[in-house]
């Protein structure tokens, strides 16, 4: 199933990179104020030519943060490579890039939560690289205590819905997409997206679910698709 989200990708990561810079910058101001209370001559957040021993936690974790997602990015870069590469030797190369920036960016922001085991951010990104590992568990795991230290993180429970495509669990997807629907659209979009590509997928390869649960999946997906449309034109009157 991750095969088959290549092309979309680089743009799931560029719409979020915003929240990722976002987020960071949070965490930055966070740090200066730490160091303010404390009488502390640093002013922002460390970076990774400063000697470990002189960063806080926090500051460290922002740092493995800011590294994974600089990976995710080159993974990015590397699967849409392979998508639009024509030799069967290129895609094979450029998949493997890929894979080796996902995991090492699952180790960056592993770190990060080493630092900072409250950093539900960094633990939704831990669940978003397990998962383009194909470590389906391991990724809902991570996704989980992203949901426990902010409830209703909406990016997690995005991610956690592709997730369980990739495990079949079509029903725990499709609550995904409904809690999505009410409270963050557009990610409900792009989990329809993810939706209709696993669908896709599966009318080649049905592996793991019958066709007359495919088929009625399917089926879901298209009212859900027509219903938030409806909504989206009457909103503009």
């Amino acid at each position: 199933m991750e095969s088959s989200n290549l092309l979309g990708a680089k743009n799931q990561w560029m719409m979020r990179r915003a929240i990722s810079v976002a987020v960071v910058a949070v965490s930055m101001s966070a740090v200066s104020m730490a160091y303010a209370a404390g009488g502390g001559s640093m002013s922002g957040g460390g970076n990774a030519e400063m000697p470990e021993k002189r960063m806080s936690p926090e500051e460290q974790a922002v740092v493995a943060y800011n590294a994974g997602v600089r990976k995710l990015k080159d993974a990015a870069e590397y699967e849409q490579d392979a998508a639009q590469a024509a030799d069967t030797k290129k895609i094979a190369k450029a998949t493997d890039k890929a894979k080796k920036s996902y995991e090492r960016a699952f180790k960056d922001f592993s770190r990060a939560t080493d630092y900072v085991p409250t950093m539900h951010e960094a633990w939704n990104y831990v669940g978003f690289t397990q998962r383009h590992l194909g470590k389906y568990d391991a990724s809902l795991a991570a996704y989980a205590k992203a949901l426990q230290l902010k409830p209703n993180y909406p990016e997690a429970i995005e991610y956690r819905g592709e997730a369980y495509l990739g495990l079949n669990a079509i029903d725990d997807a499709k609550k995904a997409f409904l809690a999505l629907a009410r409270t963050s659209p557009a990610l409900a979009g792009q989990l329809m997206k993810a939706m209709e590509k696993w669908i896709a997928q599966k009318r080649d390869n049905p592996s793991g679910i019958d066709p007359t649960t495919l088929q009625a999946f399917e089926v879901w997906t298209k009212e859900q698709s027509s219903t938030a449309l409806s909504a989206a034109a009457l909103s503009r009157w």
